[in-house]
């Protein structure tokens, strides 16, 4: 399944695979933006819980060998940010070592944030008064259908959640089947204040889609109710969209929050 998915992105995404390193600026910038949420898919696949209160589902990890979604990010990311402050400079930054896209709970205590030392050295060549961090956030599984939510266990980041035996139904009620497959994209938005480390904001991204295992035209497997092409392609847009509707309100809070659907 690694393989194919993984092929699969190497030919529908080349243009994405565009370095994301931001070369060295003429003069101080005022943002730099870095996203550290795309190095790997967690596939999940749900398995009931018996007497725990541990997550049992299985997890399956699609480890990334460029940096496409986090691109998908940062471009998101900039767009906002010249729409909301038209003035402003922006510093596009990309990680490289797998060090630091490792355990993202630990740069937050309390509103203080402690930067890895792959960025906060590159935050600090760009000169910039502030940062914005994309991270992995980790909360319970709600994935979203037409009346309300399905889901157990935990999610983190990107990926796709899979229920092979959960009874489901079309929206106009006029299919019926077993299994479902959800993209999901769990992130953390933080503006953080360069020079003390301090928190100034932070959003919280939980988006989700269902699709039923019937869409597969192969059968009834789960996994493929959607192509290579449109599981990328979902990804894509639920990172895009998000992150459209979060970045302004976080970077002004003076405008009107605006909720993604």
């Amino acid at each position: 399944m690694s393989l194919r998915f993984l092929l699969g992105l190497a030919a529908i995404l080349p243009a994405l695979a565009s370095p994301a390193h931001a070369q060295a600026p003429q003069a101080p910038t005022s943002y730099a933006v870095i996203s550290l949420v795309g190095d790997r898919l967690d596939v999940v696949t749900y398995q009931p819980k018996i007497g725990t209160l541990m997550d049992a589902n299985s997890h399956s990890v699609l480890r990334f060998s460029e940096d496409l979604l986090d691109t998908v990010a940062l471009r998101a990311v900039n767009r906002a940010m010249k729409a909301t402050l038209p003035g402003a400079d922006v510093a596009l930054l990309a990680a490289t070592e797998p060090s630091t896209f490792a355990d993202q709970s630990a740069f937050f205590e309390g509103d203080h944030v402690k930067l890895p030392r792959e960025v906060a050295e590159a935050v600090h060549r760009e000169n910039v008064a502030t940062l914005v961090l994309l991270t992995k956030h980790r909360g319970e599984a709600k994935l979203t259908v037409s009346d309300g939510y399905l889901g157990g266990g935990k999610l983190e980041g990107l990926g796709f959640y899979i229920d092979s035996n959960m009874p489901m139904e079309s929206a106009d009620k006029q299919h019926h089947s077993y299994g479902f497959i959800a993209p999901f994209v769990y992130v953390d938005v933080s503006l953080v204040d360069v020079a003390s480390g301090r928190l100034l904001r932070q959003t919280t991204i939980k988006a989700t889609e269902t699709i039923m295992s019937a869409d597969n035209p192969q059968g009834a497997d789960s996994w493929g109710a959607m192509t290579a092409k449109e599981k990328v392609a979902a990804l894509s847009g639920m990172l895009s969209e998000n992150l459209a509707a979060a970045i302004p309100h976080l970077v002004d809070p003076s405008r009107p929050e605006r909720h993604a659907d």
